[in-house]
């Protein structure tokens, strides 16, 4: 199975973090406005990204809120900042643990 890009791969740990706050009924209509790599080079696939998102928070949200990420691969950790929505929210920081790609590993 080929490895997926580093961008893929924050786009994912971003929505895995908004999953585990809204719930995924809470991410109606999620949609990335803007992908940024802010760091790499000469080639070199960014480790850090600044994402802006934005996605219906509930079934009874009248407007997308948009929010931005800030992911980085190395120690996955993300910080989001509410953009604009129904409630304003102080940034957050989270670090997203790594999951087994494989859950059912073979006996040895």
């Amino acid at each position: 199975m080929p490895t997926k890009s580093a961008s893929i791969r924050a786009i994912e740990l971003t929505r895995a973090v908004f999953e585990s706050i809204h719930g995924n009924l809470g991410l109606l209509k999620f949609s990335v406005e803007e992908l940024i790599p802010t760091n790499g080079s000469n080639g070199e696939e960014s480790k850090k990204w600044d994402i802006i998102c934005s996605f219906f928070e509930t079934l009874g949200s009248t407007s997308p809120s948009r929010y931005k990420a800030s992911v980085n691969l190395n120690d996955n950790t993300i910080t989001i900042k509410k953009l604009s929505g129904e409630a304003a929210a102080p940034e957050q920081k989270f670090t997203v643990k790594p999951v087994d790609e494989n859950p059912n590993p073979e006996p040895k």
